[in-house]
């Protein structure tokens, strides 16, 4: 349920931790939890190190702009703020798809074996890694209510990692799930602000919202179906980054866009270019080769 606190911002009832049930040999309860609750918290399931990598990695493409300082500080004076979709935003967009460590961070084993284990079968991560870049004050075009499914299509068993790519408190623009609504089937969307450009009716569904702080190294996965939005970046000069990796059974068909760099404005060839170690590209084809009996 939302509520407010003295100063006005939304308060919100805490996510449920999973993290045990991931841990643990058998997998049913973790399945059960998925099944029940269409999102799944589990705090430090990563180790920090690989995600503040990343972080350092974008923060540095962003100083070089001028967007903000080496710690995501974002000076009086500075250019901005800028959105998915403007020219300033795309450009440096696409320097971050070509940040090796943000692609590899995707593949990580702690992530693959925490899909094997919800799915039971061989996981397909797909390629089409997503990052943003929040500025401060950004309410108007925080991501609004909605559900993957719509942009993802293939299977529905797909499930999104929301990662924050460092430390990230409530009033710096978290993420907030509704509870079951992975049950519901796709719904009717209208135009909107932010990341998606399109929303469900959020007030039509009830208030079982759930957010909280998260810290580097923290994974927030969901079903398709399961509705979630973003919290707006109430700091005044924080920036908020965050990485959305999406993975399904390999069993499942996939839509070819999922197979595509982010937005395609790239060729992975061009994204690949600057990899210090091949390992780890086009590593989509194998799984899929695999899964529909071609082998290696």
């Amino acid at each position: 349920m939302q509520a407010a606190d003295a100063a006005g911002a939304p308060s919100w009832t805490a996510f449920r931790d999973s993290g045990p049930l991931a841990a643990a040999p058998d997998a049913g309860p973790l399945r059960a939890r998925a099944a029940e609750d269409g999102y799944l918290l589990l705090r430090g399931l990563l180790p920090a190190g690989p995600v503040l990598a990343v972080r350092e990695a974008i923060l540095g493409l962003c100083a070089g702009a001028g967007w903000c300082d080496a710690g995501g500080r974002v000076p009086p004076g500075a250019p901005g703020p800028f959105i998915e979709g403007q020219p300033e935003y795309m450009a440096l967009y696409d320097a971050i798809q070509r940040l090796e460590p943000f692609h590899r961070l995707a593949l990580h084993p702690r992530l693959t074996a925490l899909y094997a284990a919800l799915f039971g079968e061989a996981v397909l991560a797909h390629p089409r890694n997503i990052a943003r870049v929040m500025f401060p004050n950004n309410n108007p075009h925080a991501t609004p209510a909605h559900q993957d499914a719509l942009h993802i299509r293939g299977t529905p068993e797909t499930w999104t990692a929301w990662i924050p790519l460092g430390d990230c408190p409530a009033d710096l623009g978290g993420l907030a799930v509704m509870v079951g609504s992975n049950r519901l089937p796709l719904l009717d969307t209208r135009p909107a602000l932010g990341a998606g450009g399109r929303a469900v009716d959020a007030e039509a569904l009830g208030d079982a919202w759930v957010a909280g702080d998260m810290a580097a190294g923290d994974v927030l996965t969901f079903h398709s179906h399961t509705v979630h939005r973003a919290l707006p970046n109430r700091t005044a000069d924080r920036m908020r980054l965050s990485a959305d990796f999406r993975y399904q059974p390999a069993s499942h068909p996939v839509a070819p866009d999922s197979l595509l760099p982010h937005f395609a404005r790239l060729t992975w060839e061009e994204i690949y270019a600057g990899w210090r170690d091949p390992s780890g590209r086009y590593h989509w084809r194998e799984v899929l080769a695999a899964a529909r009996g071609g082998g290696g």
